[in-house]
């Protein structure tokens, strides 16, 4: 994918700066369009004003389009980028939201990793709520007792930690890990609707509690737009960028929350699962994923935030606290995981060094054993390894 470099200094200064924002704003509203296919416009033609200025015939720099693009630009283009930009700000405005641009400072900094990232976004509440670390929860709109009690344990223990909770608003296991984060800290509910209509509207007075609390609701959506099932799989992709986890609590097979989890995946995420009853539905694509090492068993709350370095009223282990074979042990492990044959031979030290470092990585929080046979390091492993 090709990315947008949205900082480069424009030489006529801010009003260029503010014309470059609303055409920006205009030509995601094109249908069809997407961030893949903004992020090729504008390296096309240099800016969103330039490929503004070209019109519907830009459309053919990238590929396929619905057949709808072009009229839907030639409407847009009827009217212009500044009115276009002035009227949707109203609108979002009323709805009690603001339009965030990656042109902007106070655009999520966790999404600028993302390409192609979301050009626009539609946010109400605090953007702060953005920037603080958060953990994803996700899982199933038809719940069991125990999805929904875990939610609610997780959800409240990571936000009493500082994180930030982020989920779909939707029923059931969403809707409870939101739930929980009220009194306890924030938490970010992205929608796959305009801030006008949410959804579910079941969850329109929980939306507004999490904004009162501190939280933030954001969505792709522009106030009067249709929504359909695209619009799902980008608020999917959208919780996962948000998080630098994520956890799927409760979720059968073909779950909306998997595809959160392959977004998190897909684009280096940690992604967690909390076990349930092998012959529970509800459950089968979570002990799916653990089967098949695709994501890190979640036993406990309070062994999920040692697992990202968030232990209560404990500091994380500092790596000048390791021994000389487990440092090592740990810098092949970031470098790429394995099993204890192959730490072996990657370290020079014998089976049992290598086992008893294991071991004791282990109950640092420092690494998981996949199956039993193959070590990875945990999310606080790779934090420690970015500060020293």
């Amino acid at each position: 994918m090709i990315g947008i470099d949205a900082r480069r200094p424009s030489p006529r200064g801010a009003a260029a700066r503010a014309t470059e924002r609303e055409c920006w704003i205009a030509l995601s509203l094109v249908p069809g369009v997407g961030p893949a296919g903004f992020a090729q416009l504008v390296h096309r033609f240099g800016s969103a004003a330039g490929a503004w200025r070209e019109g519907p015939s830009s459309l053919a720099a990238i590929g396929r389009v619905p057949t709808e693009a072009a009229s839907g630009f030639t409407e847009l283009a009827a009217i212009g980028p500044r009115d276009l930009a002035r009227g949707l700000a109203a609108r979002t405005g009323a709805a009690g939201g603001r339009i965030v641009t990656d042109l902007d400072d106070d655009y999520p900094p966790a999404l600028r990793t993302l390409d192609p990232r979301p050009p626009v976004l539609y946010v109400a509440g605090d953007s702060a709520a953005m920037e603080a670390r958060a953990v994803a929860i996700v899982g199933t709109r038809r719940a069991s007792g125990y999805g929904m009690a875990t939610a609610t344990e997780l959800g409240t223990e990571l936000a009493a930690a500082g994180i930030v909770v982020v989920s779909g608003l939707a029923l059931g296991i969403d809707g409870a890990a939101h739930r929980a984060t009220i009194g306890a800290g924030r938490s970010v509910a992205v929608l796959p609707s305009p801030l006008d209509r949410i959804y579910p509207p079941r969850h329109r007075g929980l939306a507004r509690e999490l904004v009162q609390a501190g939280g933030a609701l954001v969505t792709e959506i522009p106030i009067g737009a249709s929504i359909g099932r695209p619009d799902f799989a980008r608020r999917n992709r959208l919780i996962a960028g948000l998080a630098e986890a994520t956890i799927v609590v409760e979720a059968p097979d073909r779950s909306g929350a998997l595809l959160t989890a392959a977004a998190a995946a897909a684009i280096g995420r940690e992604v967690y699962a909390v076990p349930g009853q092998i012959d529970a539905m509800s459950s089968r694509g979570c002990n799916r994923l653990i089967a098949d090492n695709q994501a890190v068993i979640v036993t406990s709350a309070g062994a999920l935030l040692r697992q990202i370095g968030l232990v209560r009223g404990a500091e994380p282990p500092a790596v000048a606290a390791l021994s000389e074979v487990e440092g090592q042990v740990l810098r092949k492990l970031l470098e790429r995981s394995g099993s204890i044959e192959e730490l072996v031979d990657r370290t020079g030290h014998p089976p049992a060094s290598v086992a008893s470092a294991l071991t004791m990585l282990e109950a640092r929080g420092l690494v998981n054993p996949f199956g039993g046979a193959t070590f990875h390091p945990t999310l606080t492993a790779k934090r420690l390894a970015r500060l020293v």
